[in-house]
C-alpha cells in the first residue's frame, strides 16, 4: 500500500469514533501539514465516508464506523472452534478475488479456507464483467480460497453451497423473509443483498483452486447514491436497526462456509441442493432464460443433482447449467 493510502487510513481510523477531530490533531497523528488533510478527506469522501467539517471543532464522520479487525475476527473464530486457516484484512484493494488470484500465480502456498477481507474495492467484479459497487466500511467483501483436488469437475454447484450458507447465515441473524435466486444472487424480500462470484484456476481434471468471492451489503447509509441497476437492501435495515456486529457476522459467516465446504468434500452437493430449496425465489414460478440472442420461457423446477437450473419447457423438464435468469411476469 502506498504512503499516501496508509495516511488516508489512520485519517479513517482516527474518524470512526464519529467524534470530532481537529486537522492539527489529525496531521499530528500521521505526521503530516494541517493544509494537507483536506486532500485526505476528499479522498477519504470518495470512498463512501461522509465525512464533514465545523469551524473551530474540526472534522467528524456523519456516524461512527465498526472497522473490520483480523485480531477480533481471530479471536471470535477461535471461540467458534474453528480452524486457524489465515484471515487477512487489507483495508482498500483493487478486487479481492484478483488479489487471492495473484498470490495464488504467484506461487504462494495457501491453506484451504484461507481468507481476505477488505474494506473497500476499487475494482470489484460481479457476474458477466459487471461491476461491484464497494464504498468503504459499509459492506463485506471477502475472498476464500479453497482446493479442489478433483480439478475444475469438484466446482460444479459450488455457487449453490456458498449461497446457500449465506442464506442461512442471514437468516440465523434474525432476517426472515431470504431467499436464493439461481446462480448466485440472494435476496430478502425481493431485493439483492448479496451476490456470489467463483473463478477457477488450474486444469479440469488435475488439482485446482477456487477463488470464492461474496459481496453482502451490511450497512449502507441513506445518503449514499448506489450505482445498482436493480432493487437492494442491507442487512442492517432488515434487522430493523437492532446493532449489527461486522466482526462477529463475519467470523460466523466464516466458520459456517469453511464446514460447509468440508462437507463438500466429502459429501458432495447433495446435502447443500436440499437447504437450498428452503430458499429457491424461482421454485414453479415462470422464468425467462437468455443466453446471448437465444431466449426462452418455462417453469422453474428447482436444481438438479450438479447445481444445474431445472426448467419445465413446454412439458419437457431441462437441465441448464449458464444463462441469465429472470421471473416472467403475466401481465394477466
Amino acid at each position: 500500500m502506498s504512503k499516501r493510502n496508509e495516511r488516508m487510513i489512520r485519517v479513517i481510523e482516527l474518524l470512526a469514533d464519529g467524534e470530532f477531530h481537529s486537522g492539527e490533531t489529525i496531521g499530528e497523528q500521521i505526521g503530516v501539514s494541517r493544509t494537507a488533510i483536506s486532500q485526505y478527506i476528499k479522498d477519504i469522501q470518495a470512498l463512501g465516508l461522509d465525512v464533514f467539517r465545523v469551524t473551530g471543532k474540526g472534522y467528524k464522520l456523519s456516524q461512527s464506523i465498526e472497522l473490520l479487525d483480523e485480531a477480533k475476527i481471530s479471536t471470535a473464530l477461535t471461540a467458534l472452534s474453528e480452524s486457524q486457516a489465515p484471515v487477512t484484512l487489507q483495508r482498500i484493494v483493487g478486487s479481492t478475488n484478483d488479489s487471492m488470484r495473484a498470490r495464488l500465480q504467484a506461487g504462494q502456498l495457501l491453506k484451504a479456507g484461507e481468507v481476505l477481507l477488505a474494506e473497500a474495492q476499487t475494482a470489484g467484479r460481479g457476474r458477466r464483467g459487471k461491476s461491484w459497487y464497494s464504498p468503504f466500511a459499509t459492506n463485506l467483501y471477502l475472498t476464500m480460497y479453497w482446493p479442489l483436488n478433483r480439478g475444475m469437475s469438484a466446482a460444479m454447484g459450488l455457487s449453490i453451497l456458498v449461497g446457500t450458507v449465506l442464506a442461512e447465515t442471514i437468516r440465523a441473524s434474525g432476517v426472515n423473509d431470504v431467499s436464493l435466486k439461481w446462480p448466485n444472487d440472494v435476496l430478502v424480500d425481493g431485493k439483492k443483498l448479496a451476490g456470489i462470484l467463483i473463478d477457477l484456476e488450474g486444469q479440469a481434471v488435475d488439482s485446482a483452486h477456487a477463488i470464492i468471492g461474496v459481496g453482502v451489503n451490511l450497512s449502507m447509509p441513506d445518503w449514499l447514491e448506489m450505482p445498482i441497476d436493480q432493487p437492494w437492501t442491507d442487512l442492517q435495515s432488515e434487522l430493523n436497526n437492532q446493532p449489527l456486529l461486522r466482526n462477529e457476522w463475519v467470523a460466523k459467516f466464516i466458520a459456517a462456509l469453511r464446514a460447509a465446504l468440508m462437507e463438500f468434500e466429502t459429501h458432495g452437493l447433495a446435502p447443500f441442493i436440499r437447504r437450498w430449496l428452503d430458499f429457491d425465489d424461482l421454485y414453479q414460478r415462470p422464468v425467462n432464460l437468455e443466453f446471448g440472442e437465444r431466449k426462452l420461457q418455462g417453469i422453474a423446477q428447482g436444481i438438479a443433482a450438479d447445481g444445474a437450473l431445472l426448467v419445465d419447457v413446454a412439458g419437457q423438464v431441462k437441465a441448464y447449467h449458464a444463462g441469465e435468469v429472470s421471473l416472467r411476469y403475466d401481465p394477466s
